[in-house]
This record gives C-alpha cells, sequence and structure tokens, in this order.
C-alpha cells in the first residue's frame, strides 16, 4: 500500500467516524438552565447479564472512578454537550445543557431552545466561552480535534467514551455520579438489560454468524469492528466480527477489500448507511459482482445482505440501544 493511499484511508476513516457522531443541521436558539444485529460457524451462547443489575455493577469501576475523578466534588451547574450521545445522557438525567451541538439527528425535545454551539464536528469556541460553562462534555474519540478547536478558549472540557454499548454505559453511570442522579441511569440500565437477556434469549442455541458490518454511503464503505455501536452488540450476542476475528484488525474503521472479505466469507452483512440505504445495498452489490465474489459469499447466496435502521445505529445511543438490540437479534438469529 503506496503512502497516498494510505494517507486516503486514514482521512476516509476519519470521515467516516466523525460522522457517526453528529452532522450539521438545525438552529435552535433560547437561554438553557440547568437542572437536576447456511454457511454459519457455531460457538458458545453468551452469559445473559442478570436482570436487575444495579448501574453500578454494569461498569468497569476502575474506569469509572478515573472519569468521575476528573470532574473534581463539585457538581457542574452549567454544562455544554458537543455530540448527540452525551446530550441523550443529560436528558435522561434530568440535567439541562447550556448549549448542545446543531445535528440532523434528532437531539431530546426537552432540549428545544437550547443555545446551539455548532456542529459536533466543529463547535463554535466562541459561543461556548459566552455560555461561561462550568464543564464541555465531548465524546473521547475525537479528542484531540475538540482540544486543538476550542483549547485556546480556556474552557474546562471532559471527554467521555462514546463509541461502544460498554463505552455509552461506562459514561452514563459516571455523569450520574458527578450530577447525583444515578437513580435515573440505573432505571434506564435495567430496561436496557432486559432486552439485553431478551436478545440473548433468542441467540441461544442457534449457531453464531460470522458477521460483516459496513459503513457509509452508495459512493464509499467502511468495515467495522466490534468496537462499535453496532458491533458491541453483536459480540453480546456471540456472533464473530470478521473485522476482529478473521482479519485480525484492531482498528475500528478499515477500508473496504474485496479480496479480505471474499477470504473472511461472512454468513451476514448488514449495513450502516447514511442516505439511502437501498441504494447503499445496491451499490456494494454491484461491487461485489464487479469483483466475481458473489456466488463465493454465504451472505449472498443465502441472501443475508441487509441494511440497519439508521435512526437506531447511524449515531451510538443508549437511549435506542434497547430497540437496537431487537432488531440486530432479529437479523443475526432470525426466528422463522
Amino acid at each position: 500500500m503506496n503512502s497516498a493511499y494510505k494517507k486516503a484511508s486514514i482521512l476516509l476513516v476519519s470521515i467516516l467516524a466523525l460522522n457517526i457522531l453528529a452532522a450539521c443541521g438545525s438552529n435552535n436558539h433560547a437561554s438553557p438552565a440547568s437542572s437536576p444485529a447456511a454457511g454459519q460457524s457455531a460457538s458458545p451462547s453468551p452469559t445473559a447479564p442478570a436482570s436487575g443489575q444495579s448501574a453500578a455493577l454494569t461498569v468497569d469501576e476502575t474506569k469509572a472512578k478515573e472519569l468521575q475523578a476528573k470532574f473534581g466534588d463539585k457538581k457542574p451547574e452549567k454544562v455544554v454537550v458537543t455530540s448527540v450521545a452525551l446530550a441523550e445522557m443529560l436528558d435522561v438525567l434530568g440535567v439541562m445543557p447550556a448549549g448542545i451541538p446543531t445535528s440532523k439527528t434528532a437531539l431530546p425535545a426537552a432540549f428545544e431552545g437550547v443555545t446551539p454551539i455548532g456542529s459536533a464536528l466543529k463547535p463554535d469556541a466562541e459561543i461556548i466561552a459566552s455560555l461561561k460553562p462550568d464543564v464541555v462534555l465531548g465524546p473521547k474519540s475525537i479528542e484531540d480535534s475538540l482540544n486543538k478547536q476550542l483549547g485556546s478558549a480556556n474552557l474546562n472540557l471532559r471527554y467521555l467514551p462514546t463509541d461502544s454499548l460498554e463505552d455509552l454505559k461506562l459514561s452514563l453511570v459516571v455523569l450520574s455520579r458527578v450530577f447525583g442522579q444515578e437513580e435515573k441511569a440505573s432505571a434506564l440500565i435495567e430496561r436496557l438489560t432486559q432486552e439485553e437477556t431478551a436478545a440473548v434469549k433468542q441467540a441461544e442455541g442457534k449457531a453464531a454468524p460470522k458477521a460483516m458490518f459496513l459503513f457509509g454511503s452508495a459512493e464509499s464503505f467502511m468495515l467495522m469492528n466490534e468496537s462499535t455501536f453496532p458491533g458491541s452488540l453483536a459480540k453480546k450476542l456471540g456472533a464473530t466480527n470478521i473485522v476482529s476475528a478473521t482479519l485480525k484488525s484492531k482498528e475500528t474503521y478499515v477500508p473496504l477489500d474485496m479480496e479480505s472479505v471474499v477470504a473472511a466469507n461472512p454468513d451476514v452483512i448488514l449495513l450502516v448507511a447514511h442516505g439511502d440505504p437501498e441504494a447503499a445495498k445496491k451499490a456494494f452489490e454491484e461491487d461485489v459482482k464487479k469483483n466475481g465474489a458473489w456466488e463465493k459469499l454465504n451472505a449472498f447466496r443465502n441472501n443475508r445482505v441487509e441494511a440497519l435502521d439508521y435512526n437506531l445505529f447511524g449515531v451510538a445511543s443508549i437511549v435506542k440501544a434497547p430497540a437496537a438490540y431487537k432488531e440486530i437479534a432479529n437479523k443475526l438469529f432470525p426466528t422463522n
């Protein structure tokens, strides 16, 4: 692989990863206030989490304490949030932010009228500074980018992981402790645990498929590993992700290479496509046909190339995770 190709791949990975976080869109203005998923390879069935498990028991406590310590002992009274995933968490906890990102992805209805601070990819440092926040919350995955954009504004920046389901749980629990709203976090995680248990039960006794997750549009695709939101849900259900298991890559997003896909021979191919999902699916199928791989792949032979609901999987979301579990379980372990 030459240098130019490597650079192009890195750029594409960055753009796609950032697109998952948010996309520019809405314009809401107001003064906010603070408040309290034949040819399958069998694998062992995963163990379902116990129903009723508290939020504190569902996360890595060492990581949780490390993240919480960065906030200090004083509860922030004025908060600005730069991502949809984190904004949803504040809504769950009953915390009204002073500023929110603009996004094509719907933000909590309760935040209508809250000052927009620019997109997740390009927040406006001047607007954020004018709000005089006690803390600015951002996703860990783009910490370097946000530091470059906001670092000179002398803001109290705090970053939380939001890529996988476990990341989302961890960050929700940390924020619930920071704002003294543990019961609200536990209630949501309990509902999520119940749906996770049902999804795991649906997978029990069935051969776990080799799954391939694609993110992109009709113009370009990237493979997603098990650390992404859909990948992490599939892992919980016991599915094998070809990026991690077969391609042996630790990268979250990997450029699509048809030779590698044919070698991995996934049983199921699931697309997370922004824009027109059917157009994206058709474009991928045509690419496969051009490479002469159509009849070689189990997923195509068994008609298991499908698009996931972008509203559920386009942005990592703790709030939408219960519904996402239902969909991915039905795609990976259909009941009929």
